[in-house]
């Protein structure tokens, strides 16, 4: 299951995180659900490869500053505390298959 995630909790998941982690930046509209169940089905399907989080909507000013994340969907892969690769726009699942075997090829 996806967990959201708000900032002090992503910050402590960076810092003690030894897996990959890959964190989707989703306002509440109409595309809400659709892009949350697709994420909920890439977190199912990678589970040994990466974890998978909500970043909470409430907080997404303050995330889309620090992250410079320009709009939204934007789904950002944190490994070693660090981020290493960003997917722009609204995804489906075989897009967000591909995203993380891109950067991690097949585990």
């Amino acid at each position: 299951m996806v967990k959201t995630i708000e900032p002090q909790a992503f910050d402590l998941e960076l810092q003690r995180s030894d897996e990959p982690l890959l964190v989707a930046f989703l306002k509440r509209n109409e595309r809400y659900a659709d892009q949350a169940e697709i994420l909920e089905k890439t977190s199912q399907s990678h589970k040994d490869r990466v974890r998978c989080f909500l970043y909470d909507s409430d907080y997404l000013d303050t995330a889309q500053e620090r992250f410079a994340v320009k709009g939204t969907p934007t789904f950002l892969l944190f490994d070693k505390g660090k981020e290493i690769d960003r997917l722009i726009g609204e995804s489906d699942g075989e897009t967000l298959d591909d995203f993380i075997q891109g950067v991690f090829g097949e585990r």
